[in-house]
């Protein structure tokens, strides 16, 4: 029995060590023959931490596992470790198949996909998540707002816009995201591949704004934020706002 046939077959075990150990091979070896059987079997995985391990041996042959992913989102398996290999892979020819998920009823499948199309950064795909601004949910606001920030510069301009937006919701949660942008120590996905720094942007867009909502979102940042340069970026801007 080879190496690959031997660690599919312990993925049945009923030893979670096991079959993190089994998930552990298949991330060295060329799971190409086996991806539908080991995207099944890491969607279908109780353990979090062999789940986790899985969906690395799953990325680790993008070639071979992007369409097997894509079509596992039409079927009936567990969409969220789905949608999590697809946001490590990046591959923007997955956003039209992770599109109808970023409007999902189950908020946790919802924030994941809007975490693949911020990690994956296309246009399509900043319009489709603008269009959740506003939630009264905080857990769903911070995941948004997660997305997002995965961005980058791309997203501050129609933040900007999204100041003038009718609805005060919009507005609040569109400030929030321009204040956590603010921040110098964040980066976007193409922010840390070429190093660029956006925050000088988005203090700008702040510091002209004249949604009161702005703010409130800065206050709150110097009130309640355990970051220090978030801190300090929101209360030089409330310095400047007068």
């Amino acid at each position: 029995m080879t190496t690959l046939a031997r660690a599919m077959e312990a993925l049945a075990s009923d030893d979670a060590q096991l079959r993190q150990q089994a998930a552990l091979v298949l991330g060295t070896v060329d799971t190409s023959s086996v991806q539908e059987r080991l995207v099944w079997a890491m969607a279908s995985e109780p353990d979090p931490f062999v789940r986790e391990t899985l969906v690395w041996a799953v990325v680790a042959q993008p070639v071979a596992a992007t369409p097997v992913l894509v079509a596992a989102l039409q079927g009936d398996l567990p969409r969220e470790p789905v949608l999590h290999a697809l946001s490590k892979i990046g591959d923007p020819t997955t956003v039209g198949a992770i599109l109808p998920h970023a409007a999902s009823t189950d908020p946790v499948v919802a924030a994941k996909a809007w975490w693949a199309l911020g990690r994956i950064a296309t246009d399509e795909g900043l319009t489709v998540l603008l269009a959740h601004l506003g939630s009264d949910k905080a857990e769903l606001r911070h995941g948004l707002t997660r997305a997002l920030l995965q961005y980058g510069a791309a997203a501050i301009d129609p933040l900007g816009r999204a100041l003038a937006h009718d609805d005060a919701a919009v507005r609040s949660h569109a400030a929030e995201v321009l204040v956590a942008f603010a921040d110098p120590s964040r980066y976007g996905t193409v922010e840390r591949r070429t190093g660029q720094d956006f925050s000088a942007r988005a203090a700008e867009v702040l510091r002209t704004a004249t949604a009161p909502e702005v703010d409130g979102a800065l206050l709150l940042a110097t009130v309640t934020d355990d970051r220090p340069g978030l801190t300090q970026a929101a209360q030089q801007l409330r310095d400047q706002r007068g």
